[in-house]
């Protein structure tokens, strides 16, 4: 008996480790694909974005395919951010974001415009909770124009 629960145990730790294996390096492929589809995106429909944008026409935006959700934010001075989610994955609180964002004043900025200190982290900007699993970083596409992937 005791034999074969050593072997059942050992089969176990086999399966997580190949899990493991496999799981980890798909996630950084899904990680790199959404990154790179959402700058082809920015860049593909700059002008496109930008009319709508100056005309306060934000929700034209939505004849994008991969845009979901379009959140503006109305900052002080003036400035808006405006979210433009596309992709998300996991089961809150526990989910992760991609998408783009607009920035008027043409600086990186927090999830949905929060305030938070972001860190410079490779081509752009990072923030990693201090005391939980919460992350967040965005990078510059072009003027105004930045991509994003938040954890929550």
């Amino acid at each position: 008996m005791l034999k074969i629960k050593s072997n059942t145990k050992k089969h176990k730790e086999i399966i997580i480790i190949l899990v493991c294996i496999v799981a980890i390096p798909l996630f950084f492929i899904f990680k790199s694909s959404k990154e790179d589809k959402i700058v082809k995106l920015v860049d593909d429909n700059q002008e496109f974005l930008n009319k709508c944008v100056e005309n306060n026409m934000y929700n034209k935006i939505y004849e994008i395919e991969e845009v979901k959700d379009i959140t503006p934010y109305y900052l002080k001075d003036g400035e808006i951010y405006i979210d433009f989610y596309c992709y998300g994955f996991g089961i809150v609180p526990s989910s992760i974001y991609y998408g783009f964002y607009y920035v008027s004043k043409n600086q990186p900025l927090g999830f949905q415009a929060a305030p938070i200190k972001l860190e410079a982290d490779g081509e752009g900007w990072k923030w990693e909770e201090d005391n939980g699993d919460n992350w967040y970083y965005t990078m510059k596409i072009v003027d105004h124009w930045y991509y994003y992937e938040a954890a929550f």
